[in-house]
This record gives structure tokens, sequence and C-alpha cells, in this order.
């Protein structure tokens, strides 16, 4: 029975949040959770060229290139030269893309909470630890 294969079940709730993120991405007028990603990557202050930001998130060098097109196009993000190298450029969150992610992180986690609800509220974060565990290895 597939709920008893701990791989299957781990995919599947990641599925059912990822859906869940990416409906809440759409309604604030991104791609999908990739763009949200990117977009509060560029936010926290840091200065990563393109290839960091691939590497950071594990997204094919061209796939972001797209977003990030994608979010200079709506004006969630600037191209700045980069300081220690001319040729290269440092992508930015405009005030603009800092309250889109600001916006959609608010709303991914209402749409957690409610995908968590059949868990009791005082045992989320034992579940987070838990998961964080599987993801951080003995």
């Amino acid at each position: 029975m597939p709920e008893e294969d701990l791989t299957w079940l781990a995919h599947r709730a990641a599925e059912a949040l990822k859906g869940a993120f990416n409906e809440v991405s759409r309604a604030a007028g991104l791609a999908d959770l990739r763009d949200w990603l990117v977009l509060a990557l560029v936010s926290d202050g840091s200065q990563r060229t393109q290839l960091e930001i691939a590497r950071e998130l594990d997204i094919d060098k061209t796939t972001l290139v797209a977003i990030i097109d994608r979010l200079e196009r709506d004006g969630l993000i600037v191209r700045n030269v980069s300081e220690r190298d001319r040729r290269v450029r440092i992508p930015a969150a405009t005030p603009k893309g800092v309250e889109v992610k600001n916006q959609v992180a608010v709303a991914r986690d209402a749409a957690i909470s409610a995908r968590l609800s059949a868990i009791p509220a005082d045992e989320h974060a034992r579940f987070h630890s838990m998961l964080w565990s599987i993801v951080e290895g003995p």
C-alpha cells in the first residue's frame, strides 16, 4: 500500500504543500513557488550572483534567467552591477518586490496552516522540527 511507504507519503505531502504555495503565488501575480523563492532570496540584503542564486536554490541556470527576466519585467527586481566584477549582475528586490514577497509569505502561512489543520496546533512546531531533522540528516 502506498500510504505505508514513507517516501511516497513525503513526496505527496510536499506536492500538496507546493500546490498550495503555487496557488497563493499565482494569486499575487507570480508564476509559481520558484518565483517567490528567488524573490525571497534577493530580498534578504545579501548580494548574490545569478550563479550563486541558482546553486543555492538548486535551479538550473537557464531556468533562473527566465525567472529573473520575468521578475525584472514585472518590476519586482532589478539587476545591479557587481562591485567586485562589472561583468556580473546582482539581482535585488525592488520595494514592490519586497511587498509581493511579504504578501505571498502571509498567504503561504495561511495556506500551509489550512493543509496542516488535521495536525493539532500544539504539535505543528514538533512536526516542523521532525521534518527539519530529515532535511539535515544524521
